[in-house]
C-alpha cells in the first residue's frame, strides 16, 4: 500500500501497469460518472494531478479511486459557472482524451457546468482502493469531519489495482 501523492512523481508505481475495464487515457467516456474531488498543480515540476471518486463511475467499477498524472503541462484549465452551495459534486459527464501533435490532451465536461481542459507531454491513470470508504459522504448534510473522512486525499493510503501510462513524445 502506497499514499496516494507517491504516485506524482514520475513513473510512480509503473508495477502496477495493466488495463483497467476501459482506459481513460485513450477512450471516450471513460471516467462518465466519476465526481472529480481535488486537482492538484505543481508549476516547479509542471506536472498535474486530478483525483477522482469512483464509487459512482459508469465505467471504471474495479476501484473506488482514480489518480490522474499528467508531467510537462503545457495547458490546463479549469471554467465553471457560479455555484448554489459551498460545496459542489463536480460530476464528469464527458471525457475526451487524445494524443496529437506529440501532446496528451484531455477535455472533461463536469456537471454542474464546468469544463476541464489539459495538455501534457505525458500521462498516467490508476485505478486503486482507499482503505474505509462505504457511503460517499452528503455534501449538503454532512458536517466537515465525516464528509473528509468519506472521500479519498492526497494523504490517503491506496492500494493500486490498474495503471495505464501515455508518452505521446517519447524523450520529450
Amino acid at each position: 500500500m502506497i499514499v496516494i501523492e507517491d504516485l506524482l512523481v514520475p513513473d510512480g508505481a509503473r508495477e502496477y501497469a495493466a488495463k483497467p475495464e476501459m482506459d481513460p487515457l485513450t477512450e471516450e467516456d471513460a471516467l462518465l460518472e466519476a465526481q472529480l474531488l481535488d486537482l492538484r498543480f505543481d508549476v516547479l515540476r509542471s506536472s498535474l494531478a486530478l483525483l477522482f471518486e469512483l464509487r459512482l463511475a459508469l465505467q471504471l467499477r474495479e476501484g473506488n479511486t482514480g489518480v490522474l498524472v499528467a508531467h510537462g503541462v503545457r495547458r490546463c484549465g479549469w471554467s465553471a459557472n457560479a455555484r448554489m452551495t459551498d460545496k459542489t459534486a463536480w460530476t464528469v459527464v464527458g471525457s475526451v482524451p487524445r494524443a496529437q501533435n506529440q501532446l496528451f490532451n484531455l477535455r472533461l465536461a463536469i456537471h454542474p457546468y464546468a469544463e476541464f481542459d489539459l495538455a501534457a507531454t505525458s500521462a498516467a491513470f490508476y485505478t486503486g482502493d482507499v482503505p474505509g470508504l462505504v457511503e460517499i459522504p452528503d455534501y449538503g448534510q454532512d458536517d466537515e469531519v465525516t464528509i473528509r473522512a468519506g472521500l479519498a486525499s492526497w494523504v490517503s493510503q491506496f492500494s493500486p489495482i490498474h495503471a495505464v501510462f501515455l508518452d505521446p513524445a517519447p524523450g520529450d
